[in-house]
């Protein structure tokens, strides 16, 4: 159901090459409305996500959220893969994605987790999320920002954002429902990086509305 296999033509015709529709429209439409809310205060005019994002964007995120079942909570699609070329805001998005997630989470104390394979990439990923916070009153009032843990906190549901630099101690014992794997080709310079990513993925396991999204770079 979710191949492509006319992707060719899709990109000369510039069309999504997402070939599935949200599973569950009402759901799918509920995130871009929330998501296409945050402010993009990096960019001249700080315009709303949903004036500034290219139609792929939308699409990959009703697309994620869109396959939650709201009936059972299960999510039917829970593992995603995301490659974009270079300054086409891809730590955005995953600012976009794992917020989003962190507000629609109905876990109590749930973990939610982008983990990246430096320090810098982290903070790539983490200050979008901060900016989103600080621009908008109401997530302000919601959620708890604590910079030097790069943590975002829901006072509601007790869940929490990290966003981590890998190594085996920071993903040992993890049990996230919502995990962002940023630049996965990095991984393949890191000894033991099988093991740590299925240490950081292995609470899917039991938290079947939880989803894992693989992003890298697009090749030269």
């Amino acid at each position: 159901l979710t191949a492509c296999p006319d992707w060719e033509r899709r990109i000369v015709a510039r069309e999504s090459l997402i070939a599935l529709p949200p599973l569950f429209p009402e759901v799918a439409a509920e995130a871009w409305e929330m998501i296409g809310g945050f402010q993009l205060v990096d960019v001249t005019g700080q315009p709303l996500v949903r004036d500034a994002s290219l139609p792929w964007s939308k699409d990959f995120v009703q697309t994620v959220f869109g396959a939650e079942d709201p009936e059972t909570g299960r999510r039917l699609i829970n593992e995603y893969f995301l490659m974009i070329s270079k300054k086409n805001a891809k730590s955005t998005v995953a600012a976009e994605i794992m917020l989003g997630a962190l507000m629609m989470n109905w876990r109590q104390s749930a973990e939610l987790l982008i983990l990246s394979p430096t320090k810098e990439i982290a903070e790539n990923s983490y200050k979008p999320i901060r900016d989103f916070i600080n621009a908008d009153s109401d997530l302000r009032a919601l959620l708890k920002v604590q910079d030097y843990f790069r943590t975002i906190t829901h006072l509601g549901t007790g869940a929490t954002l990290k966003v981590v630099a890998a190594d085996a101690d920071t993903v040992s014992g993890k049990k996230a429902s919502f995990v962002f794997v940023d630049e996965l080709h990095e991984f393949g310079k890191k000894e033991k990086a099988s093991n740590m990513l299925l240490e950081a993925t292995g609470g899917l396991a039991s938290r079947p509305e939880g989803f894992v999204i693989y992003a890298t770079t697009q090749s030269n």
